[in-house]
């Protein structure tokens, strides 16, 4: 197996430097009230250059930004199933994938919060697409993979990732944390990729993919928004994709990533499932679709509903009122639906915006 320790042996020089590297950066003024908002940036600057290393950043920084996100942005947090990590046994997090960033930072911040160690993350190349951005990926633990180009290239990356997750949780005794397919959902529906669990049992046993994939842990990750994290961004994008190839501008992830830290997100669950047993996956006997099936399960069980998916899914249908909601969370979600149509008249966006709430609840009745 390739090796990854240079991932992890995060000097105090090397963590210095990349500190020294942070605050030198053009775009570090505006982003430091969003990780420490109650200091000024040569304050938060001093306390950086005091840290030890990642542990102790996240632990104060990433930490106190998260609560800050939390405060400012939702009206509640909620988590359930602490019970199936408490005994601190290492596992591979597989997770739906609603936001760029939050979905495993609120995970990490639980962790750490809870007094263990925070998950390493599997997440996409955008999240390192300008300086800034890539040093706080290296001191949150994330490593970065890209699509690949070539099929050839693309399986390396898959492989890549594979080793990667089997190193952090066999290795290295730890957590480790991935989405169920590449990519934020766009459409409400949580789905994982086959190819996802075919390629985290390839860097095992090639004669025995079952135990492979038994060697890991495995834990569904089921993460709920009460209004979905650029929903209205999301919606745009599809809609355009229909009508033409979709080219991202520059800084346009970058953007996303902020969106969706500061935007209002209403209530948000976050369900750690129960574990996959290692008699299930013998069960499916190598079936990389049956256990990807086992895993959306798991997420659907596990996926809280709000009042916006019922109103939704009443207004596709043309109903006028339905259960799961007041009158007044109606009247709410129907102004931020006609505030966003109006600010977008594009074909069909209407309908693709409502699918992202309604097809939540289609998936996970």
């Amino acid at each position: 197996m390739e090796s990854f320790e240079d991932l992890y042996t995060c000097s105090p020089a090397e963590f210095r430097d990349a500190m020294e590297r942070l605050t030198a950066d053009p775009q570090y003024a505006q982003i430091a009230p969003l990780l420490y908002p109650d200091l000024t940036p040569d304050e938060l600057c001093r306390q950086l250059y005091a840290m030890s290393g990642v542990r102790e950043f996240q632990e104060k920084v990433m930490s106190h930004a998260c609560q800050y996100i939390i405060d400012h942005s939702m009206t509640s947090f909620t988590y359930s199933g602490w019970e199936y990590i408490a005994d601190g046994r290492p596992a591979l997090f597989i997770s739906n994938h609603r936001d760029i960033v939050l979905d495993a930072m609120l995970l990490q911040c639980l962790q750490l919060a809870n007094g263990h160690d925070s998950s390493y993350l599997v997440v996409g190349s955008n999240l390192f697409a300008t300086p800034l951005m890539a040093i706080l990926a290296r001191v949150n633990k994330m490593f970065g993979i890209g699509r690949g180009g070539s099929p050839r290239e693309y399986y390396e990356v898959l492989m890549t990732m594979s080793q990667y997750l089997r190193y952090v949780v066999v290795q290295r005794h730890s957590y480790a944390w991935i989405a169920q397919r590449n990519g934020r959902t766009k459409d409400g529906l949580d789905r994982t990729d086959p190819a996802l669990v075919k390629m985290i049992a390839a860097s095992g046993d090639p004669a025995d993919p079952t135990g492979s994939l038994i060697g890991m842990n495995i834990i569904p990750v089921s993460i709920s928004y009460e209004w979905e994290p650029c929903g209205i961004q999301k919606a745009r994008e599809v809609s355009l994709t229909r009508q033409g190839p979709y080219v991202k501008q520059p800084g346009e992830d970058t953007q996303s990533i902020v969106r969706g830290i500061a935007d209002f997100k209403g209530r948000v669950h976050l369900a750690i499932c129960p574990p996959v047993q290692p008699s299930e996956l013998q069960a499916l006997q190598g079936d990389f679709k049956g256990v990807a099936q086992l895993l959306d399960r798991r997420i659907a069980d596990g996926f809280r509903l709000w009042p916006n998916h019922y109103i939704a899914a009443d207004i596709l249908a043309g109903r006028s009122a339905g259960s799961g909601y007041t009158p007044a969370e109606r009247e709410a979600f129907e102004r931020y639906l006609d505030s966003a149509c109006a600010d977008n008249p594009i074909e069909g966006f209407r309908e693709i915006l409502l699918g992202i709430y309604a097809n939540s609840l289609n998936t996970n009745r």
